[in-house]
């Protein structure tokens, strides 16, 4: 049997295939052969996606078994037939047929006589068997048609559709009414998106039926060294740079970070917030705290990932946070995540803490992890700043979040406009449904912290815990 990838090369000989697109290839490949039975795939806008699943593997799997019944689904009709239109040149191509002569549309030869068979925009037979596919819009009908391959191809259009409540339940409810209805025990199912919101259609299948679904998330940087052993990306490497290059991704991460962490990343943030919820928390410019400020010290809070892995690679940055206490209020001054070996980051945290109002009675907090301790003892010789060791936590991160978290919902942490701003919101409001959770740490390191330094704080402070 030809595989798919091999297909797809001979049919486009000049198709660009990365090593993205071969591992997509193979999740259908055996989709196909029947060892995955339904399978999402999350790719940022543009990467191709749509050419693998939407229009090479329909026609590959057709010419495989001409008896196979495909419905191919997408926000709107007219999409769903181009996805159509493009199967069927592919199989009128001399390429296909050379491959595979048993499958072929009507009207492709001379001598065939008129059997009934259909050849449309929206549905096209195959001439001599059962197989066929047929194209539909989210919300059309699929009255008594039997679907062995399902492919949903992104359901939702845009931002507007997919932050509407109102057309996510649309969705929902066509899925379950329409298309989950044509469906038998053996077929199998194919999901193709970029995740918009995390209340989408995927979101919900995956909270439905976990068990049901091989995911595969692909994200634009790369956020863990070789993609877990599928490629040669270090952190923060572009997926594409061919065609995507790291200054034009970052440029789109500065515009709409938010936006980004869903589309590019894969990472849609639930409206609001999980544990704490965006509007929790205060802004102000860094002229006004400067104003509000006296002489009370910045502190810093440190979730070092130092340590050797992967050959000298680490998955997860450093998380550091500056902050200080002002009457009530914890003003959030500046956070950012650096990769950086012991020596770097040595040379680094005095520079940094210089930068962001650090003074004599400034302490730097760091966690005492695996290697923590360790960590510390070498701060402390080869630096002079006050470092602490933070008491190592005892219960589960998510459960000091939400332990820390009233003093949010008070409105009694304040964040100092800055661009990093909008990275730390989508991370700690998006928490514990994110890829990396050091703002989190660090944060709830800051609040329990700085909540005990002073005894003689307004009574307000007693009251919140």
């Amino acid at each position: 049997m030809l595989s798919f990838k091999q297909f797809i090369l001979t049919i486009e000989p000049n198709y660009e295939m990365e090593w993205f697109h071969a591992y997509v290839a193979d999740q259908c490949e055996r989709l196909l052969q029947g060892n995955i039975k339904n399978l999402m795939v999350f790719m940022p806008p543009q990467h191709g996606k749509s050419e693998i699943v939407s229009r090479q593997f329909p026609a590959w799997a057709l010419g495989i078994n001409p008896d196979l019944k495909i419905v191919g689904c997408s926000y709107a009709a007219d999409l769903a037939k181009q996805f159509s239109r493009s199967i069927q040149r592919t199989i009128d191509s001399k390429a296909y047929q050379d491959i595979f002569p048993d499958t072929y549309l009507k009207g492709m030869h001379p001598k065939e006589q008129n059997t009934g068979y259909i050849r449309h925009d929206d549905h096209f037979d195959i001439v001599g068997h059962r197989g066929f596919y047929k194209a539909v819009g989210v919300g059309g009908s699929l009255t008594g048609t039997p679907v062995d391959i399902a492919i949903i191809d992104d359901p939702v259009k845009d931002a507007l559709q997919a932050h509407s409540p109102t057309y996510r339940k649309r969705v929902w409810e066509w899925y379950n009414s329409v298309l989950a209805t044509r469906l038998h025990n053996r077929s199998c199912q194919l999901l193709i998106m970029t995740r918009w919101h995390d209340d989408d259609l995927a979101g919900r299948l995956i909270k439905a039926e976990p068990e049901e679904w091989t995911v595969v998330t692909i994200p634009a940087l790369c956020e863990d060294n070789n993609d877990k052993g599928l490629s040669v990306r270090k952190i923060g490497d572009p997926l594409w740079p061919a065609r995507h290059a790291l200054d034009k991704l970052l440029k789109q991460k500065r515009r709409a970070p938010r936006e980004f962490n869903a589309l590019y990343q894969q990472h849609p943030t639930v409206e609001g917030g999980n544990v704490v919820k965006r509007e929790w928390f205060r802004r102000c410019s860094e002229a006004e705290f400067r104003a509000k400020r006296f002489k009370e010290p910045v502190h810093f809070y440190l979730d070092t990932a130092y340590g050797k892995k992967k050959q000298g690679q680490d998955n997860d940055p450093s998380g550091i946070l500056a902050a200080c206490l002002i009457n009530a209020d914890i003003y959030l001054v500046h956070a950012m995540k650096v990769w950086k070996e012991m020596p770097d980051l040595l040379r680094f945290l005095p520079e940094y803490m210089k930068a962001h109002f650090a003074d004599k009675q400034s302490k730097l907090n760091v966690e005492p992890k695996a290697n923590g301790r360790s960590v510390v003892q070498m701060l402390k010789d080869a630096t002079k700043l006050n470092v602490k060791e933070t008491p190592s936590p005892r219960d589960a991160k998510e459960v000091r979040f939400r332990a820390a978290s009233p003093i949010i919902e008070c409105s009694r942490v304040v964040m100092v406009e800055g661009d990093w701003n909008d990275d730390f919101l989508d991370e700690v409001c998006g928490f514990p449904s994110r890829a990396h959770d050091e703002y989190v740490d660090i944060l709830t390191y800051a609040i329990n912290d700085l909540k005990d330094t002073y005894n003689d704080l307004p009574d307000i402070i007693d009251n919140l815990f």
